[in-house]
Parts: structure tokens; sequence; C-alpha cells
């Protein structure tokens, strides 16, 4: 019965598909008196753990002609953009409306219907790509963000306008959460309808991304509209992680299986991060934008195996403080460190008491405590997407030092990271031994005394990898 109603399910919430789906990115507009619609855009994730694709397009309406600032925050600065195109998005509604077709057949016989599915800056990419003025600004501070904005439209002999407070505080929220590139998409529309060929947007992210919240504090912010994304994934993706935003009415539509083929035709980008097909489900939102307040910002239930408190760090510190950020629970100036102390502590309790039935009932309390725990944890397990576990194995074959670069001083980076001795939380993993590296390798080999130094009569870290460390590095990657 449960399988019956699975595909009755996919029925209902998929059959009737719109030719494209709608999505929005934030937009600053000139002149100020345009009325410009930006209801309908085109948006489809794909992320197998590593990387992500985002497939996005615009169908803009102008009352009159107007230059557009389009601005999308990522992770991680893009590896790569380039032109897409709008066969994907009608390809892949084919696809699953085909399949959809065979299983609706196979149930028209049962005479049964199913309710549907409740529902500083720094310019680093420029480049003219069609119908879009592309540039990828890092940037470090909302003031300079502020700042680069009023220089556009200085550069374009335009009125500078006044940025809201709204939009500068989600703009700090981006940056506490070290979202720090931006995608500057400069369109000019002329009056009337056009549709704008999409853009292929490609970055590394060890979480699945998809920005919402500039669309609820930019300047189309008081429209009402609604937003569709397509997410594809190489493993089941729940429905909880998506129905914990409580704003407007969200429904998710059932699940489908893509085939290596299938994701072929619909982009070979995509198809290029999954190596046996992939599943997909839609996400859909109707309502005003200016009450979204926060991201898609899910992560594997891998990370979350430790327990924490006061005192704890490494990255999945930082990955928690990045959710409580995004939820909103976060009251401090300061971002994500990656250190567990008093901010995150009090943080964590909020969350704790929003998720009270899941978290605090079961264990017979009211108030949050701010500990991480075994019920916090099986929350956050519970709001995350499996994806298939890639590792690759690093050849420790050298002995490394000060100035040495590669692959496998990226990898001795990022196990300091985990290791909780790498100081500057704020740096990450650069594949460069430079001082940070060699201050938390000694600090390394002092955790690890009786492994590493005792075998060579040291008390002492030397900062410098030998065979002793590299045989510890190599026990902890196969543990």
């Amino acid at each position: 019965m449960k399988k019956v109603y699975f595909y009755l399910l996919i029925i209902f919430s998929i059959l009737f598909f719109p030719g494209l789906i709608f999505a929005d990115m934030g937009m600053v507009i000139w002149p100020p008196h345009v009325r410009l619609d930006q209801s309908a855009q085109n948006a489809i994730v794909a992320w197998d753990g590593q990387e992500e694709i985002i497939i996005l397009s615009v169908d803009v309406k102008s009352d009159a002609k107007a230059i557009a600032l389009r601005i999308l925050p990522l992770p991680s600065n893009p590896t790569k953009i380039k032109e897409g195109s709008f066969d994907s998005f009608e390809k892949l509604v084919e696809i699953m409306n085909q399949k959809i077709d065979v299983i609706r057949d196979e149930f028209q016989m049962l005479g049964k219907a199913a309710e549907a599915p409740v529902p500083g800056v720094e310019i680093t990419f420029h480049e003219k790509i069609g119908a879009h003025d592309v540039t990828v600004v890092r940037v470090n501070d909302v003031d300079y963000f502020i700042d680069w904005i009023k220089n556009f439209a200085t550069e374009k002999g335009l009125k500078v306008k006044q940025i809201s407070e709204g939009f500068k505080k989600g703009i700090e929220n981006y940056l506490k959460r070290d979202l720090k590139y931006f995608v500057f998409d400069i369109i000019e529309p002329e009056e009337g309808e056009e549709s704008i060929n999409p853009l292929i947007y490609r970055f590394e992210s060890d979480y699945l991304y998809y920005p919402m919240l500039i669309s609820g504090i930019s300047e189309i912010a008081e429209s009402r509209g609604t937003i569709n994304v397509f997410i594809i994934a190489e493993n089941e993706i729940p429905q909880t992680p998506f129905r914990e935003f409580g704003f407007g009415w969200w429904e998710t539509g059932a699940e489908v299986e893509l085939t290596q083929e299938e994701l072929n035709q619909v982009s070979e980008d995509i198809a290029g991060l999954f190596s046996s097909g992939a599943k997909v489900r839609k996400i859909n939102y109707h309502g005003n934008l200016n009450i979204i307040k926060k991201d898609f910002m899910i992560y594997p239930p891998g990370i979350w195996k430790k327990y924490l408190g006061l005192g704890s760090q490494g990255e999945e510190v930082r990955a928690l403080q990045k959710i409580l950020i995004n939820e909103g629970l976060w009251e401090a100036e300061v971002g994500a460190t990656g250190y567990f102390g008093p901010i995150t502590e009090a943080s964590l309790a909020k969350f704790q008491e929003k998720h009270s039935s899941e978290i605090l009932r079961p264990i017979g309390l009211k108030k949050g405590t701010g500990y991480y725990g075994e019920k916090t944890r099986a929350c956050l397990v519970e709001l995350s997407i499996e994806v298939k576990e890639i590792k690759e194995k690093v050849q420790w074959i050298r002995n490394l030092a000060i100035g040495m670069r590669g692959d496998d001083v990226k990898a001795l980076q990022e196990i300091l990271i985990k290791e909780g001795v790498w100081e500057k939380l704020d740096i990450r993993a650069t594949g460069y031994f430079g001082p940070i590296t060699k201050t938390a390798l000694i600090k390394f080999q002092e955790k690890y005394t009786s492994e590493i130094l005792e075998p060579l009569a040291l008390t002492k870290g030397t900062g410098f990898v030998g065979p002793s460390t590299r045989a510890q590095l190599e026990k902890i990657l196969t543990e």
C-alpha cells in the first residue's frame, strides 16, 4: 500500500509541472521609477556533496528601458560560469513527465486518488556572456559591498541609490556565514517582456545551497511570486529540510529517479557530477518574497558526528554556527569562527527550543541547554541530505616544509583544521605551506607525541612533515 501511495504522490505532485520553473535573485534597479517584474526566473540545482551547479535564467517585464544589477551570493569562488540553454529545463520536465505517464497508466485502473503532498572588494572574474555582463567579487565587509554598488551607479551615470538597512543586514548575514563571493549580473531589459538565456554557475560547496534570502532583502522583495527549484542529488532527497522554512506556502513534490543518459539530456555539466544517475525533487513556494528570511543550506549527515560543547572547535562547529546564523538565531557581530563559545551556546539553546518537540520534550526539558548532545545531533541529521562519501587517496610520498605547495599540503591543512589545531579559522586550506600551517603542524605533532615525537626522542613539535608524521596522517585518513 505504501508503494501505491508513493506512486500516486508522484502523479499528483509532478504531472502538471509548468514548462519552466521560477525563482528569484536579488536585484537593484535603475532608474528608480521603473517597474521591473522578475517573478519568472528558472533554477536547477545539482549537488554531489563537493561541487554544485546552479542553472539560472530569467524572464523580465519592464515598463521602460532599465538597467538591473542581479546579485547571487555563493559559498565559494565559482570555478566556471558559462551560458546555458532553456533546453535543460524543458528536457528535465519532459523526462519527468514521461516517467509520470508510465506510472499514471499503471494506476488508472485503481480508481483511487491521493492528496497532494503538503506542501574590501576583490574582483575575481569579469566577462560578457551573451546578454549578461558578469562580475564576481569577493566581499570582506558589508560597507565595501555597498560602496561597490554605489560606484557601479556612478560609472553608469546613474543616480546613487539609498540602500535599505534590511538589505545591509541581509548581506551581513551572508558574510557571517562565510558566503563572501557575489556574482553581479548586469542586464539591460527593454520595455516589454523578454527571456534571457540562463547562466550556469559551478562552484565548490560542502553543503547543498540555494540563495533565497537575497530575494527577501532586495528591491524585488515587495513582489509576490512563485519559486520552484529542482533539487538533484545522488541519494534520496528528504522533504523535511525544505518544510523547515515555515514561511509562505511550501510544497515538496515527489522524488523521481534519473538515469545517467537522462541527466546528459538535461545538462552535460550536471551529468558530470554523477556516475550512475541521480534523484530529483521539485520544491515549490507561493507567497510574498519579503517574508523569506533564510537560504536553503543543507549539510550531509556525516558531518554531525561529535558531541559538542563549550571549548569545542573545528569544521563541525563552524557548520553548526552557519546553520544558526542562517536560522536567524545568532545575536552577535562576529560570524562563524569554528570555536564553540558562549555565543554559540546561547544560539544553540534557541535552536533547541525552536525544535523542542524533537530535542527537548523527549528528555523532559522546556529550555534549551546549549549543549550539542544526542537529540540535537539527531535533529540536525533529520534536516540533512545524504551524499556518497568521496575519499581521495592522498599519497604521502614526500617530506613537507615551509614554502612547498601541492595537493598533499592541502590535504595536510584539511586534517589540521579537523583536528582543531588550526588557529586562523578565517583562512581555509590553500595548498601552500606557510607559517600558519607550520604552527598548526607543531600543535598536531605535540597532540600525538607518543606516535610522532617520542620515537624520535623529541618533546617539541618541529613543524616539518617527516616519516613519523606522514605515518600518523595516513592512520587518520584510514580511520
